[in-house]
């Protein structure tokens, strides 16, 4: 059995991957500031005989390496990260430090007690302005004449891919970022009008956004990025390709979409969207255009399964189940 480390394991993504290591037989140690909250909890309920929570920081590196030379870990999946947009516009030092110094951290940790892979995972975010589709990892992350398309989130990913990169080419630290777009589904955190579509539906309430409805994402199902994190972790040690796009590869959906395919879910539903964006939203929406998953398919086998209409409908499932288990 494998004892595998997930910093931010008690957050959206980081509990979704620890209950999938323990159904297989891995045991998930979930790093981080706070513990579990009631729906990762709801989700880790049938596996908690093989996940334990250990409270600490990724910016504590003496920490950090003694709970993975003491809890004899033998990989790391890195998914610790700010998304409070307040704190990435007005604090970027505060978010430097868990984004890019956090990242340092754990490659170094990796180097001195010989983990054997670091899979972090990154963000479309890093792209530039589209210059050509479907976009691929090579395709530009900088121009000089645009600045980072959601603030000091698409800097810091970047920052912490290159540090990565540079692990593995000098220190033979076997690193893997993947490139996630618009991750959704049970436990989610930033909305992307998914979540209140979703669940004030469930709960009989209204959803009203007066703008939005033209903003368009590739949404990619909590399961398939969860495939994408193991299949990344469990891969073959030569893998050419450092950093991986993880997401449907499909055609971008609107938010409009979203609302109409919640309504098909949920014919009660009570939803209104405007058309139109956000100032940040016109300034993200540069940045994402059709993905190529075609790296990720031959290096790693990743097949995404799960379509908008199938996603939302097992989101709500879920939901639904942990609705009618609360108290």
């Amino acid at each position: 059995m494998r004892k595998i480390l997930i910093t931010g394991g008690s957050g959206f993504i980081g509990s979704h991957v620890a209950r999938a290591l323990a159904e297989r037989g891995d045991f998930a140690l979930l790093y981080d500031l706070r513990e579990p909250g009631k729906e990762a909890q709801w989700l880790l309920r049938d596996v908690q005989e093989k996940v334990r929570f250990r409270k600490g920081s990724v910016t504590d590196l003496p920490v950090l390496i003694r709970v993975i030379q003491g809890e004899k870990i033998s990989q790391v999946i890195h998914t610790s990260a700010i998304t409070d947009l307040e704190i990435l516009v007005h604090q970027p030092g505060f978010a430097q430090k868990v984004m890019v110094e956090g990242q340092m951290n754990i490659l170094e940790t990796a180097r001195l007690a010989g983990i054997q892979r670091i899979v972090s995972t990154s963000s479309i975010a890093v792209y530039a302005p589209v210059e050509y589709e479907p976009m691929d990892e090579k395709h530009p992350v900088l121009r000089p004449d645009e600045g980072p398309t959601l603030a000091s989130y698409s800097s810091f990913k970047l920052a912490a891919e290159s540090i990565g990169l540079f692990y593995w080419a000098y220190h033979g630290v076997d690193f893997l970022a993947l490139r996630l777009s618009a991750v959704y589904g049970f436990g989610m955190g930033y909305p992307m009008y998914v979540k209140p579509m979703v669940e004030n539906s469930l709960r009989g309430e209204k959803s009203v956004f007066p703008t939005g409805g033209d903003m368009r994402r590739d949404y990619t199902y909590i399961k398939d990025v969860v495939a994408g994190i193991l299949l990344a972790l469990d891969g073959p040690p030569m893998l050419r390709t450092r950093i991986l796009n993880i997401s449907t590869g499909a055609p971008l959906r609107s938010a409009s979409e979203v609302a109409q395919v919640v309504r098909q879910n949920l014919p009660g539903a009570q939803i209104e969207i405007g058309s139109g964006l956000s100032e940040l939203e016109g300034r993200d929406l540069k940045n994402r255009g059709r993905l190529s998953i075609q790296r990720a398919v031959e290096e790693l086998a990743y097949q995404p399964m799960y379509s908008l209409e199938k996603g939302i409908s097992d989101y709500i499932q879920q939901y639904k189940s942990f609705l009618n288990s609360s108290p």
